[in-house]
């Protein structure tokens, strides 16, 4: 009976072992390959922040210059975008509501998954951004999930509610369109110049 109670116990612990080593493995950071690298320049056509309450705040197109990095076997972050290397174009919101929009920090994208032929799967993170116009005074802040396809260049921010309204001032409330503390999305295509290859092994 003990030999057996030993027995399993020793398998036990191998299982367990091999448990810990898979998980360690499959948790191991990607790498990544991104030429030629450099400055480049992004230009999207309408781009739109949608608040969990519905409300659409659009401008007519917006503009990006950043720095990706190159070369092979990379790590996080892929590409920076600087203090106001976005900018938004002609902005307004529903019952004539006009305003500006001021990308704050340093936003970065960062690759999580690779299909294998053509499309990387990431994120834009440490996104804040003032608005403000007549009546409005507001910050968005949060990460944004995009695509990168690199048959056509274009980096698609896609429209998931994964962005905060961390402020709202009491007193410029946006004609009270937006509330803080709500989640809200932003989605754009950006084509992107010099056309970047990202890939990962």
């Amino acid at each position: 009976m003990r030999a057996r109670l030993f027995g399993a116990l020793v398998a036990g612990v191998a299982l367990a072992s091999a448990a810990v080593i898979t998980g360690t493995a499959s948790a191991d950071p990607a790498t990544w390959s991104v030429s030629p690298g450099g400055a480049f320049t992004g230009e999207a056509g309408e781009t739109i922040l949608t608040t969990e309450s519905g409300v659409e705040l659009f401008c007519t197109s917006s503009d990006a210059s950043g720095t990706a990095e190159s070369g092979t076997g990379l790590s996080n972050p892929l590409a920076s975008l600087p203090e106001g290397g976005v900018t938004f174009n002609d902005c307004q919101g529903p019952f004539g509501l006009t305003f500006e929009v001021a990308h704050l920090g340093t936003w970065e994208l960062n690759g999580v998954s690779y299909d294998g032929s053509d499309v990387t799967t990431g994120t834009l993170d440490n996104i804040t951004a003032q608005i403000s116009g007549p009546a409005c005074e507001a910050t968005v802040t949060g990460s944004v999930n995009a695509t990168y396809t690199n048959s056509t260049g274009t980096l698609s921010v896609l429209p998931e509610q994964t962005l905060t309204i961390s402020t709202v001032d009491p007193s410029n409330d946006c004609l009270g369109l937006i509330t803080q503390g709500e989640a809200a999305g932003f989605s754009g295509g950006y084509a992107i110049s010099p056309q970047l290859t990202v890939t990962s092994p």
